[in-house]
């Protein structure tokens, strides 16, 4: 078996913008699936679990993206240890592209109808964002973060209303369920919650929200408008 095909960036972004939701595999959730722990979210059988599961097809009919591995990204050498879960995915399932929101891992994507498409999402509308509190310093890489850094409520000021639910950036998975009942039922849900936000987008789906895991888009949002370059260094 080998890595599976996914659809384009711009193909998820517009399945998204047509009212599918999206849950995000990044290699974090990667290794949560093989049942290790990453440095903001330690393993649990729960959450390993439900993340394999929704690799195998349990997140319909919430959009599953992965890593876009066979795409020219400039991060191949690092995706390429990744491969090694290639038997936890399924054979023949129309997984989405996960780099959707990694200008960085895909910079054929830092163009103006990317940045226009991703505004369309919150645009006008109603809007609940679930995120994480502010993120703590990387135990071994102090220029770095345990915690996504990524949309807060002053970013989405083109939306018709924003109503902010914060959980913790590290461990979120503790708080899950008191975190869903928080969130209820709105139309439109963006999440920025790490490994948590994967299966939350799956909950919410089933719920009938519209729900997104739009990860680190954030800080790579905020390049963009300083009209810097993303980040090469950052995985």
């Amino acid at each position: 078996m080998t890595w599976p095909a996914v659809r384009s960036e711009i193909e998820t972004l517009d399945l998204v913008l047509s009212g599918r939701s999206l849950a995000r595999y990044g290699d974090g959730e990667l290794t949560l699936a093989e049942g290790k722990s990453i440095v903001n979210q330690p393993r649990g059988p729960e959450i390993c679990q439900r993340l394999r599961g929704i690799l195998l097809g349990d997140g319909e009919p919430c959009l599953v993206g992965i890593p876009n591995i066979l795409s020219k990204t400039p991060k191949a050498k690092f995706w390429a240890k990744y491969t090694r879960c290639t038997p936890l995915l399924t054979p023949g399932m129309a997984y989405a592209s996960s780099f959707i929101t990694r200008p960085d891992n895909a910079p054929w994507i830092d163009v103006p109808v990317y940045w226009q498409k991703l505004e369309a999402i919150w645009r006008g509308k109603d809007v609940t964002l679930v995120r994480g509190d502010a993120p703590a310093p990387h135990p071994k890489q102090p220029d770095r973060f345990t915690g996504a850094v990524s949309l807060v409520a002053s970013d989405l000021d083109s939306a018709k209303s924003v109503t902010e639910i914060i959980g913790p950036s590290v461990n979120a998975w503790r708080v899950y369920d008191d975190l869903l009942s928080q969130i209820g039922r709105p139309s439109l849900a963006l999440l920025c919650l790490g490994a948590t936000a994967t299966v939350m987008a799956v909950d919410l789906c089933k719920r009938g929200v519209h729900a997104i895991d739009l990860g680190h888009i954030g800080m790579f949002r905020a390049l963009h408008l300083k009209g810097k370059p993303m980040m090469k260094a950052y995985r």
